[in-house]
């Protein structure tokens, strides 16, 4: 069985790489992966303490997934009245007309709640007027690090090798200038008291708009370590602190959006099905998974009751998979 989840791991892996995407990313997608930390020993070859039938069941469930073709993330990306987008879209739009430094905005959620999906609306719908980066652990709360993955975000590609953090910050701070941008660091939490003061600078030296995306417990652990940084961005600063909820209604949208064939008078019933294990499962990955069962199966519903019951099965499952 180790030899199998070994397999499985690098199997995924092997897409990772082919469609570059970050382990958070990666993640993210596929939440039946664990966390970064299982994921990095399985593929090191490391399960002790683990329970690797289990672990099978889960790495099966992802690598069928990724077989099937289906691109979790993408799915929601493409639903612009979710609950999370019509917050962020309306915080982002109030800083925009702010004239003064209160231009920040606090994005927490928990995970698989749609934050990154909504951002990703957010650009789609702004263009290059929004700029992404995605902070990490392993920048230790290096302020150069956070300012390099800015400038490449910004299209400047050709770092050198020894600038130091003052000449990137002064880069950014020009670009940044020329015209008014919306810069997302997504994983604030990973952020620490010399990035947030990095961050500050930022805020008051150029004229666009900043939204730090969290997880709200390990942003509020942030905030203790680090508190009058933190506070300097969440008091005079702060456009706006949105407190993400995955809602019912969110999730009946996604049903008629993903499930185009689902009987009308099932969604209300299914989505309240799915609520109720959803908040405790991982919010919108474990509907993604309870969708992608439902079309795993094949079948084809007149009928909202046999809808709903297909649903109930599918919910099931994919929580004895978790």
């Amino acid at each position: 069985m180790k030899d199998e989840l070994i397999s499985l791991a690098k199997a995924v892996q092997d897409y990772q790489r082919s469609h570059g995407h970050s382990t958070a990313k990666l993640i993210r997608m596929y939440p039946d992966l664990g966390s970064d930390k299982t994921y990095g020993r399985i593929l090191r070859g490391d399960t002790s303490e683990m329970d690797i039938e289990q672990q099978l069941i889960n790495y099966r469930a992802v690598v069928a997934v990724i077989e099937a073709g289906v691109d979790p993330l993408a799915e929601v990306a493409l639903i612009p009245d979710l609950s999370a987008v019509l917050q962020i879209r309306r915080a982002v739009l109030s800083a925009m007309r702010s004239c003064g430094n209160n231009r920040v905005v606090i994005v927490q959620g928990q995970s698989g709640i749609g934050k990154t999906s909504a951002i990703e609306c957010i650009a789609q719908r702004y263009g290059s007027r929004v700029v992404r980066v995605e902070a990490s652990e392993v920048w230790e709360d290096r302020p150069r690090a956070l300012l390099g993955a800015i400038l490449r975000a910004l299209g400047q590609s050709s770092l050198e090798a020894g600038s130091s953090a003052q000449d990137r910050l002064e880069r950014v701070q020009t670009i940044l200038s020329e015209s008014r941008r919306c810069l997302v660091i997504d994983e604030a939490h990973h952020l620490g008291k010399k990035c947030l003061n990095a961050v500050k600078t930022l805020v008051n030296s150029t004229p666009g708009e900043f939204i730090l995306v969290a997880i709200p417990t390990l942003w509020a652990k942030l905030e203790t370590a680090a508190y009058m940084e933190a506070r300097q961005l969440s008091t005079n600063r702060l456009s706006e602190r949105v407190q993400l909820q995955l809602t019912t209604s969110d999730i009946e949208t996604y049903l008629r959006v993903s499930l185009a064939e689902f009987p009308a008078g099932a969604l209300k019933p299914s989505a309240k099905i799915i609520a109720d294990h959803a908040v405790r499962n991982g919010n919108f990955a474990f509907v993604r998974d309870v969708v992608t069962t439902l079309r795993a199966s094949g079948a084809r519903f007149e009928e909202a009751t046999e809808a709903a019951k297909a649903v109930s099965e599918a919910v099931v499952t994919v929580t004895r998979r978790r």
